[in-house]
């Protein structure tokens, strides 16, 4: 039996920052979310906020994707979709 390989990582973090917090300076309070998939080809960075529109999130966007990961990078937002519309 061939032993397990891993073929990649997927975390996500969300975080939460109070009105007029730095990150953001807004008199709302605003959600960041990020996705990170690793992979043996390289990494993959995604984020979402809500800031602007509280509770109304943002599209996901690309915070850097390496080289051989960019001809998938269709692909690899489709699953960050996936994983926000998991937690509704």
């Amino acid at each position: 039996m061939a032993e397990p390989r891993k073929l990649f990582d997927l975390s996500f973090l969300e975080e939460h920052y109070p009105s007029f917090d730095p990150a953001h300076a807004t008199p709302d309070p605003m959600v960041r979310r990020v996705v990170v998939i690793r992979s043996e080809k390289g990494d993959a960075l995604f984020e979402q906020t809500d800031y602007g529109h509280p509770g109304r999130f943002n599209d996901w966007s690309p915070r850097g994707i390496a080289p051989a990961l960019q001809p998938r990078a269709d692909e690899l937002r489709e699953i960050c979709e996936q994983i926000g519309s998991l937690l509704g």
